[in-house]
């Protein structure tokens, strides 16, 4: 079975042949099934369309008996949708965003939407919003877990170090929940760390924030990798995870509070409906600050939830697991487009 990956980003080979990416998207929902699924029957092309692209390489891109769309931004993908289906080549759709009533994107992901065979989204209420612009019913495959799995800790000793990661994109949740935090440094110093893709507003923000605080509330900013989110994971008490209730963000996945636990670390969150499954060991809170009072309140049975909460992680978040997901659905859409 021949499998085209058609994506927004482009992937980045490492010294050692490796291939990765800064775009998390296109590391959990294109990289981790193509690295499980490299063996026969399948066979993959990956390619990274853009407003440049000759047409060549997008004709290239056609030859396959599957077409996966991930994260697509570009209206040219439509056509080649299209080009794709008129072929009797499969079109599924991967959906991890909810642009859907977007004023630029929403006009895109609809017709795309509309015209994949199938449409695949990360959480069920990504699915819920997709299933109104689809002919059938969204398939869910989850985000899985890239990193080492950390040994079970929570001691803090000093400033509660805090570690927030993620794309500046999502900044936003921070900067909402930055007071709540601040003024519970009044009773218990907090050291935060923002791993991000650093500019230089986001590095002098950090450290402006730090100085009207006299040392209770220290923020600083580092530039994000893959290697440095291992890093700062291993050296930290514990992950903030601020979210905002807004369309666009309850369909967000689990995947940085599934990173966070499965490295060993307890997890500071505010509700997401994506966190449910794991709220029995990491229980959300309605604001950052009485995220940390839980915390220091249970610090003696952390431990043992952050483990039991890694032996869920690897049933339903392995990258395995899920690259069998992707497979039952690519076998499904083979199928289909054999049988015409």
């Amino acid at each position: 079975m021949d499998v085209s990956w058609i994506t927004f980003g482009s992937p980045i080979r490492r010294a050692d042949g490796s291939i990765t990416s800064d775009l998390a998207s296109l590391r959990y929902r294109v990289l981790s099934p193509i690295r499980e699924l490299n063996r026969a029957p399948y066979s993959h092309q990956l390619t990274a369309i853009s407003e440049k692209t000759p047409d060549d390489l997008k004709e290239k891109a056609l030859r396959a008996d599957v077409v996966v769309f991930s994260k697509s931004f570009l209206p040219a993908n439509e056509a080649l949708a299209e080009r794709a289906r008129s072929r009797g080549v499969r079109v599924i759709f991967d959906v991890c965003d909810n642009h859907f009533q977007h004023p630029a994107f929403g006009p895109h992901y609809r017709r795309m939407a509309a015209l994949a065979d199938q449409v695949v989204c990360n959480t069920l209420e990504m699915a819920k919003v997709a299933r109104a612009y689809c002919a059938g019913e969204p398939v869910v495959i989850a985000d899985p877990y890239e990193g080492p799995r950390g040994a079970a800790a929570f001691a803090p000793d000093g400033p509660l170090r805090l570690l927030w990661f993620g794309h500046p994109s999502n900044l936003d949740s921070l900067q909402e929940g930055l007071g709540d935090l601040i003024a519970y440094s009044a009773s218990q110093p907090v050291a935060l760390t923002v791993l991000t893709h650093l500019t230089e507003a986001i590095d002098n923000g950090c450290r402006q924030v730090s100085g009207r605080h006299e040392g209770r509330f220290v923020m600083s900013a580092k530039p994000w990798s893959l290697e440095a989110q291992w890093r700062e994971l291993a050296a930290c008490d514990a992950v903030v995870i601020p979210s905002r209730d807004a369309p666009e963000k309850r369909v967000k996945s689990a995947n940085r509070m599934i990173e966070a636990l499965w490295a060993g670390r307890p997890v500071v969150a505010q509700p997401m409906p994506a966190y449910l499954a794991l709220d029995h060991w990491a229980p959300t809170q309605p604001t950052l600050s009485e995220g940390c009072r839980w915390l220091l309140a249970n610090r003696g049975s952390l431990p043992q939830l952050i483990s039991e909460a890694q032996r869920y992680i690897e049933e339903q978040h392995a990258p395995a697991v899920l690259a069998g997901q992707w497979a039952q659905v690519l076998e499904t859409q083979y199928a289909r487009g054999a049988a015409v």
